[in-house]
């Protein structure tokens, strides 16, 4: 397969509502999305969501990495097949510094891969070692809002029939807010909570203390992202599993959390962690450790990032938790011809067809473009 062209979108997609946790609130996401043309008329796409406060990623310099760096050295390069395509990637990457921008890097090899599987007929999941699940289950996630605005996101998870529910705290009601959802929801549903670093790891084992009461199943990255010792102590004195987010973006964050034993599952986002080989591989080393993981997403993912997460969790029977395909609850414009959601109970299917299964319509990109470049 030949890498004719790429193109290079810079997005601003505005939100139904606002989105709110303790490092930010979102009332737009800016994701870059590329296009790989391969030489057989194939176009596939990716997604990256660049976060500073999570991986330090600043939007224009992913840009830059991808137009002046990566992009140059993967137009006109040509791929015999697909068993050694990501093998060959992985080399790519490790040769023009891409470590830096997991975004950029995501983006550009979920289009590869798109494009590879139109080329070669092959859906995805097959370029990732094939699925081995016919379906996943999604779980609900609320925001960190008022316990009075509350109920109308209770409302939606009771109308889907949701099974899991992540619920985000560190405010002043977060023990109200459980109590609601707990009289609204029943005791059935699967409840978690993500503080997203609000605490210190003294205040964590505090406030989840009088969390538990709540039937509270795990709790996500409690302390700030850098405070592995505080996680590792939050860790050690729950019983319920804690989970790392923010602190795991890249593979060797994942070696050390398991050297220090501080934690007990991973939050992999393949934005965040580099891509879908880079999360194979942080996935691997957790199932190596007896350690589980949960398939997470950035606020205002598309329904292109939605559908390589959908590959992802089912080449991975081991996942505890899977959260994405929210583009259709939360984004205005989702730039694909059928958006990739759930159906009740959280239920998530394979998507037809080969590549990601996703028709991108272009014209939504060049209406929602901040920037367009091209290198061919």
């Amino acid at each position: 397969m030949l890498v004719q062209r790429m193109d290079i979108w810079r997005l601003r997609l505005p939100f139904h509502y606002p989105f709110k946790h303790k490092l930010a609130t979102h009332a737009a996401s800016e994701n870059l999305v590329v296009k790989i043309t391969s030489g057989s008329g194939a176009g596939g796409y990716g997604e990256g969501v660049p976060r500073p406060f999570v991986t330090g990623e600043a939007m224009e310099d992913s840009l830059s990495f991808l137009t002046d760096r990566l992009g140059p050295r993967l137009v006109g390069r040509n791929f015999p097949s697909p068993e050694g395509l990501l093998e060959e990637l992985t080399w790519v990457f490790q040769d023009t510094g891409a470590e830096p921008f997991p975004a950029a890097r995501c983006a550009l090899e979920m289009a590869l891969l798109d494009a590879a599987g139109q080329h070669w007929q092959k859906p995805v999941s097959d370029l990732l070692g094939g699925a081995v699940q016919e379906q996943v289950c999604y779980s609900a996630v609320v925001p960190l809002v008022p316990v009075s605005q509350l109920p109308r996101f209770l409302k939606l998870v009771q109308a889907q029939r949701m099974r899991f529910l992540k619920l985000k705290v560190g405010g002043d009601q977060d023990l109200e807010a459980l109590d609601l959802v707990r009289r609204e929801l029943g005791w059935q549903i699967d409840l978690r909570v993500d503080a997203n670093g609000a605490w210190t790891a003294e205040e964590a084992v505090e406030r989840l203390a009088a969390m538990l009461p709540y039937g509270v199943s795990a709790v996500e990255q409690p302390v700030a992202k850098d405070d592995l010792a505080g996680l590792k102590q939050v860790s050690q004195t729950l019983e319920i599993p804690v989970i790392a987010d923010e602190s795991l973006c890249r593979e060797a964050d994942a070696w050390k959390l398991i050297e220090m034993g501080a934690c007990r599952m991973f939050n992999i986002r393949l934005s965040k962690c580099g891509g879908l080989s880079a999360a194979l591989r942080i996935r691997n080393l957790a199932e190596e450790a007896g350690m589980a993981c949960q398939l997470g997403c950035h606020v205002g993912e598309t329904s292109i990032l939605a559908a390589a997460g959908r590959h992802f969790a089912l080449c991975s029977p081991s996942l505890a938790y899977v959260e994405g395909s929210f583009a259709p609850y939360l984004l205005r414009t989702d730039p694909v011809e059928t958006p990739v959601g759930f159906q009740e109970e959280g239920l998530g299917l394979p998507l037809p067809g080969p590549g990601l299964g996703i028709m991108v319509r272009e014209e939504m990109l060049t209406e929602l473009a901040v920037s367009h470049a091209r290198l061919s």
